[in-house]
């Protein structure tokens, strides 16, 4: 058994700087392409080099921009610098509002159900014991089905970076659990990832 970790200092490596924003996210696109500067949705890049790259199982590292209609293509391979995430309402109102771990373990849990279903997946939250878990980290095991890189897809987002590098947060996420619904950032600073 291998164990994978993501922390919040590897978002800021290329092989994960297209994962920090999840396909369908609306960006304002700022890169050389001036005639199409404006709002787009993103995509991770399906040009030629970047699927290969895929298919051998690296994260895709660039985007493709496709129309907020979700029909008319933009740009492709696209950096991660050219693009910013575009707030919404709820977001905005929702600024320097955290969300427990237990909470983000739990939304967590209800990703990767939807992401990969019939694939049984344990999710746990650290805390501080002989282990030397933190409290503000998430283990994620299962056993066969996706690979590590298919689950960092959807783990990633949480530890995710908008904006510039000076302004790092995670993607605010909303759940309702317990009859309560939690809106903000997630405090997760590392999620373990292990296939066994």
């Amino acid at each position: 058994m291998n164990d994978t970790v993501i922390t919040v200092a590897d978002i800021t490596a290329p092989a994960y700087r297209a994962l920090r924003l999840p396909p369908g996210t609306v960006v304002d696109y700022r890169g050389s392409v001036t005639g199409a500067h404006g709002t787009w949705t993103v995509q991770p890049c399906a040009c030629k080099r970047c699927l290969a790259g895929v298919l051998l199982g690296y994260p895709a590292t660039r985007y493709q921009l496709i129309g907020p209609d979700g029909r008319a293509p933009g740009p492709r391979h696209v950096r991660h610098t050219s693009v910013v995430p575009v707030l919404s309402k709820e977001e905005r109102n929702y600024a320097g509002v955290h969300v427990s771990t237990r909470v983000t373990a739990v939304h967590l849990r209800r990703m990767l159900r939807a992401a990969f279903p019939g694939v049984k997946f344990s999710v746990r939250c650290g805390r501080r014991d002989a282990k030397g878990l933190a409290p503000f980290e998430i283990t994620v095991t299962w056993t066969e089905g996706p690979t590590r890189t298919a689950v960092a897809t959807v783990t990633a987002p949480l530890l995710a970076t908008y904006g510039t590098a000076e302004e790092r947060r995670a993607r605010r996420i909303s759940v309702t659990t317990g009859g309560r619904t939690h809106h903000g950032e997630p405090t997760v600073y590392a999620i373990h990832l292990r296939r066994h």
